[in-house]
């Protein structure tokens, strides 16, 4: 070939060197106008699916998530429902603490004697503006033995979480109302006093 090339005459060697730039060029100018470009198109367009991807897959685990939050909601609302039901008292606030207090004490054998809890009064949540419920107090005095007591309080505040026991009082039922410590021997029989404090929901008006 190399042999074919040198027989060549001057003049059909530059003619061949001129074809031979000519295609270089022409295949240049077909890369760079048509292939390069087509090239960058392609990578760019890698790029964007992959950010849809990427854009639909966290679409889909919000939406999912969505879903988790929605059934959520739908539990709390039912568990809050079911606590909003026994936040609406009878008229009679004295006789719905009364009423409350005997059917709590049915569900287990609590060696607790409270002879009377008075009402203390009823009002607004003056800390929270437009708070939903009403505040009630309640003044609970009695006697009990120290575990005995300690696990009618505990089951108290489990089951009614709108309820909160307050400013506890404890002293030896002999002691006629001494504020002697009581630490030292938990089976001493208790004089206590407490206080209740309990969200009300007022009832809807027509």
């Amino acid at each position: 070939m190399i042999s074919e090339i040198k027989a060549l005459s001057n003049e059909k060697k530059q003619h061949l060197v001129a074809v031979v730039l000519g295609t270089l060029a022409s295949l240049s100018v077909v890369y760079f106008v048509l292939i390069s470009p087509s090239q960058d198109a392609l990578k760019k367009l890698g790029t964007q699916i992959a950010d849809a991807e990427k854009k639909y897959s966290e679409a889909d685990r919000l939406r999912k998530r969505a879903d988790a939050v929605h059934d959520e909601l739908e539990k709390l609302n039912d568990h809050l429902a079911g606590i909003e039901a026994g936040m609406v008292p009878a008229s009679d606030l004295v006789q719905w603490i009364r009423s409350t207090e005997v059917k709590f004490r049915a569900q287990a054998p609590y060696k607790v004697e409270i002879p009377n809890f008075p009402f203390r009064g009823q009002g607004d949540m003056a800390m929270i503006p437009d708070f939903p419920y009403k505040t009630a107090a309640y003044a609970f005095t009695g006697s009990a033995y120290y575990h005995d007591l300690g696990r009618y309080l505990a089951d108290w505040e489990n089951q009614f979480p709108y309820m909160r026991v307050l400013n506890l009082d404890l002293s030896p039922e002999d002691a006629g109302g001494s504020t002697t410590s009581v630490a030292s021997d938990d089976r001493e029989r208790l004089s206590f006093s407490f206080e209740v404090s309990v969200l009300i929901k007022p009832p809807k008006r027509n």
